[in-house]
């Protein structure tokens, strides 16, 4: 009797383990787009040193090129009423690649891009 028990809390732990990890960012939305912040692919933390803070907003470092197969750009600029409190002391940011197109003049065709775009942000409670 006590051996399917300990199965059941087993298979429990496993199971609920770290899948749900970031369910904090779920319906979390932007404070002034009102856009949906998404959910843990799309958010991710990140260090505190790609943070850079001003009396109007934060820099943050690019985790990753903003164009594929472009240069990298260096800082996001999020201004401080669109940053919204992180769950623990860390800085949290949601992004989502987007498609853009644009013509290639001597041929007029199009040629589709993609390029990196910053959703939320999050900063550690007490941050100014």
């Amino acid at each position: 009797m006590g051996e399917p028990r300990r199965w059941i809390a087993l298979a429990w732990l496993v199971l609920s383990g770290d899948a749900d990890a970031h369910d904090w960012y779920t319906g979390k939305k932007d404070p002034v787009t009102q856009a949906d912040c998404c959910g843990s692919k799309d958010c991710h933390a990140i260090d505190r040193r790609d943070v850079r803070e001003t009396k109007d907003g934060y820099y943050v470092k690019l985790p990753r090129p903003a164009y594929m197969n472009e240069p990298q750009e260096p800082e996001w600029f999020i201004p401080r009423e669109r940053a919204l409190a992180s769950a623990d002391d860390r800085y949290h940011l949601c992004e989502h690649l987007m498609t853009f197109y644009r013509t290639i003049i001597p041929h007029m065709k199009f040629e589709a891009y993609q390029r990196y775009a910053w959703r939320c942000f999050f900063v550690p409670k007490g941050t100014s």
